[in-house]
């Protein structure tokens, strides 16, 4: 056990050495030098950094080398060797404070849109976050891995007048939200404090009551009182 976890450590030495060439050069490009010196991004060697318009804005007083991790975190069945992340920044990132995106995850932040994550922040392993218009993420917010987050249709549908009748729309989730494997949060999603989302439900609209346990396709409130403390 000691020793697998040696090896672990040396593990993760090696793939924040081998990060270094590649986050110098985004922090640099993406952050003030008062900021960008401290190395604040950690980026993988085998993330891929698309669009340099973006704004990224750190807390000052939170800043550290690490504050954010992008395409590290693994989970028992991905292989880090063979993951590819994919960050497409054009738009808006406000960080809250320390914050994970997982190995072979996708974040997309169009341009004019926002996206929010608090302190704690963790999106998982091969998930996809993609933002057209607004999504914000309260502290303490954990996403497993495969799962999909949308504000947006990805395309136009009009009616009988050519007026589009689709439209993005935010999707907010509050603190200490917990979101199992394979979830599916569509726009205008919003989740109260202390949600649990178990694996592979559908959330669809507004979940207003805190403290629960949301189920099923689509998901519905399947336990009262209780919140994830782990």
């Amino acid at each position: 056990m000691i020793n697998e976890r040696h090896q672990q450590k040396r593990r993760d030495g090696l793939r924040y050495l081998l990060a270094l060439p590649r986050s110098i050069y985004y922090n640099l490009r993406l952050l003030p030098f008062r900021q960008a010196r401290r190395l604040p991004l950690l980026i993988s060697h085998r993330t891929v950094v698309r669009h340099l318009s973006a704004e990224v804005v750190l807390p000052d007083e939170k800043i550290r080398t690490g504050l954010v991790k992008i395409g590290f975190a693994t989970f028992q069945g991905s292989d880090f060797g063979r993951e590819r992340t994919l960050v497409d920044l054009r738009g808006r990132l406000v960080v809250g404070g320390e914050c994970a995106f997982g190995a072979g995850c996708c974040v997309e932040v169009a341009e004019g849109a926002e996206l929010r994550v608090g302190e704690r922040f963790h999106l998982g392993p091969r998930s996809l976050l993609i933002c057209h218009r607004a999504m914000t993420f309260g502290r303490s917010v954990r996403i497993s891995w495969n799962c999909t987050l949308m504000d947006t249709d990805q395309h136009r549908m009009v009616d009988a007048d050519g007026q589009v009748c689709n439209s993005d729309r935010p999707l907010l989730m509050g603190d200490n939200v917990w979101v199992g494997c394979h979830v599916i949060a569509t726009k205008g999603v919003q989740l109260a404090d202390n949600t649990t989302v178990s694996a592979g439900a559908r959330l669809t609209g507004r979940y207003d009551e805190p403290c629960t346990v949301l189920a099923g396709n689509p998901a519905t409130v399947v336990r009262h009182n209780v919140k994830r403390d782990s």
